[in-house]
């Protein structure tokens, strides 16, 4: 039996030039922008105000996106995450032997 395989198993799903784990952070990304230039736009009182604070932030956050996929790799912006929970040292206290 033979079964076609359009693309490489190991590489991740891409979207707009995003690479996988990194789709998340974007899209957590524009619901907080979302949210900003809804702030915006009510406080201007102009929706246009709101739609371009919208366009700006998204363009600023594609890049910086762009700029955190390119400083770590898929594997490393899961240790970069993994790493916050952890202390930064373990004190361990020496037992005293008696005879």
């Amino acid at each position: 039996m033979k079964v076609r395989v359009y693309r490489n198993l190991d590489r991740p799903f891409t979207l707009f030039g995003i690479k996988g784990k990194f789709i998340i952070i974007a899209i957590a990304a524009v619901v907080v922008f979302l949210i900003v230039s809804l702030l915006v736009g009510g406080i201007s009182g102009s929706t246009l105000t709101g739609g371009v604070c919208m366009l700006l932030l998204c363009a600023g956050g594609y890049l910086g996106i762009t700029e955190l996929q390119s400083k770590f790799g898929e594997k490393g912006l899961s240790r970069f995450i993994s790493r916050w929970g952890l202390p930064k040292f373990i004190v361990v206290r020496s037992k005293v032997w008696k005879r």
